[in-house]
């Protein structure tokens, strides 16, 4: 491995370790703030259940699904671009 690739691959790891952090902080902030939030109050009247014509996706699998496509697309651009580099004469 180059100098620079593993001096790149340090310094990615402490960004993401960086992000990771803040991600975390905020995750705390949101949940310290929806526990602060008062109750709402009961209806005074009782309201009618309402069916939706369609089964909506809950949202852990709409998330998934679309980190998975991300994923799917970053490989493919990978695989694209590592067949462009080796279309590169070695210098």
């Amino acid at each position: 491995m180059t100098d620079y690739v593993a001096e790149a691959t340090k310094v990615a790891d402490e960004y993401l370790a960086n992000v990771a952090k803040l991600q975390d902080q905020f995750v705390e902030a949101v949940e310290a703030f929806v526990k602060s939030l008062p109750e709402l109050p009961k209806p005074a009247v009782e309201l009618p259940a309402v069916e939706l014509p369609v089964d909506l996706p809950k949202a852990q699998d709409v998330t998934a699904a679309g980190f998975d496509f991300a994923e799917k697309a970053l490989a493919q651009y990978r695989v694209t671009t590592d067949k462009l580099v080796a279309l590169v004469p070695a210098v």
